[in-house]
């Protein structure tokens, strides 16, 4: 599970294909604003989105008038209304609701970090989050984006997705991102693993997004429009070879009961 993770570049909005390119550009500033995690200068923001610091001063304008962004020492940052228009998507997905009371039940899992994700794109989102009880608080915030080449979650995804979908999503792949010494560093490392997760029926992340952090990932069954996976993360060195199958079952068990919620 991430602590840290690459950004993949913004393309250019110059020539965006919408009906309402207005709209198009300001969700797309507000993207980039997520994925800086900081305030961002407006030179900064023209230059990822590649559209004129005029353009972007509108937007600006426009999305602070209704507080969907905020000036933080002359810079940009996200505002108070994304934070209630998300909780408000939590709120009334019903998927969600479901991961919080079925993992709080979990005997053994119940006990460590979950996550329940989503697939979009070439990224992974964190809708849910559970944090067990041990002592240690593993990263994955709710809301974070990350590369789903590189967790665990990403590749159980990724591994169930029908071939054609698989390929048009790595295409879109430029680098691999390399986090630590364990990273795949090829797009053909990146394939073997997902076929040992099709094999098998789940996905590890062997400290390849974090040093000394192990994280095992199994994909909801038949959510192929809005492919969705749970996972577990913990210390590497707590794993044993028990605790591993005990937190796999479940996590297929968590998996299944999800599956039958609808809410996606």
């Amino acid at each position: 599970m991430p602590a840290s993770g690459a950004v993949p570049p913004q393309r250019s909005l110059r020539a965006v294909d919408s009906r309402s390119p207005a709209v198009t550009r300001a969700v797309a500033l507000l993207e980039e604003l997520a994925r800086a995690r900081r305030p961002v200068a407006l030179a900064e923001l023209a230059r990822s989105l590649d559209l004129a610091k005029s353009t972007i001063a509108n937007l600006c304008t426009a999305l602070e008038a209704t507080h969907m962004i905020r000036r933080v020492d002359g810079r940009w940052a996200l505002g108070h209304k994304v934070v209630e228009l998300g909780q408000g998507f939590l709120a009334g997905t019903d998927v969600v609701q479901e991961f919080r009371r079925a993992v709080a039940a979990l005997c053994v899992g119940g006990r460590e970090t979950v996550l329940l994700a989503v697939l979009d794109g070439t990224d992974v989102v964190y809708l849910a989050r559970h944090d067990g009880s041990q002592p240690v608080r593993l990263a994955g915030d709710v809301g974070r984006r990350m590369p789903a080449v590189v967790t665990a979650p990403g590749k159980a995804m990724l591994a169930c997705l029908p071939s054609d979908d698989l390929e048009a999503r790595l295409a879109l792949v430029d680098e691999m991102p390399l986090l630590t010494p364990n990273s795949h560093r090829t797009v053909d490392q990146l394939r073997r693993d997902l076929a040992m997760t099709r094999e098998r029926g789940y996905a590890v992340d062997e400290e390849q997004n974090t040093e000394g952090i192990t994280c095992l990932s199994v994909a909801l069954p038949g959510q192929v429009e809005t492919p969705a996976a749970v996972s577990v993360t913990l210390l590497t060195a707590r794993l044993t070879p028990n605790l591993r199958e005990v937190l796999l079952a479940d996590m297929i068990s968590l998996a299944r009961e999800l599956s039958r919620t609808r809410g996606f």
